[in-house]
């Protein structure tokens, strides 16, 4: 028996759909010791050289405070590092960040087929597009 408040609660649903993902993601990437969450600040901040932090949780739709925690983790790992220029602070992939980011890129886009594989390649990129407008359009209305 369904219920029409579970099977179509945008709410639950996604939430529901996210802790999968997210779990999925995060066994690849704890064999590198990492979450999902570390495993794609640390291959943005190699793709995006000299990024800032508010820039990484505009991108990450995450609290700068949740950024700093993230940050902090690779720092002590030795991934990567801030490094001040005035009053702006960058974060910067160290060498070890960037053979470890190579190994990270290899393994999102592995998953990422993966799910192209289980569910459609179609079905993912459309649904990917509608939950970045999805949440775009609420950031915009929150601001």
């Amino acid at each position: 028996m369904t219920d029409k408040l579970i099977e179509n609660n945008i709410f639950f649903l996604t939430s529901a759909f996210a802790r999968k993902l997210v779990k999925q993601a995060d066994e690849v990437f704890e064999t590198i010791g990492l979450s999902s969450s570390h495993a794609l600040l640390l291959h943005l901040v190699h793709k995006n050289p000299e990024i800032q932090p508010s820039q990484l949780a505009e991108i990450l739709h995450l609290k700068p405070s949740t950024i700093t925690r993230l940050v902090q983790k690779l720092e002590q790992r030795g991934w990567v590092r801030k490094e001040s220029a005035g009053r702006a602070t960058k974060v910067v992939c160290t060498n070890d960040g960037k053979d470890t980011a190579t190994k990270i890129q290899q393994k999102w886009e592995e998953l990422i087929q993966r799910k192209g594989e289980q569910l459609g390649e179609r079905y993912v990129e459309v649904l990917s597009e509608m939950i970045s407008n999805a949440l775009d359009t609420m950031e915009e209305q929150a601001n």
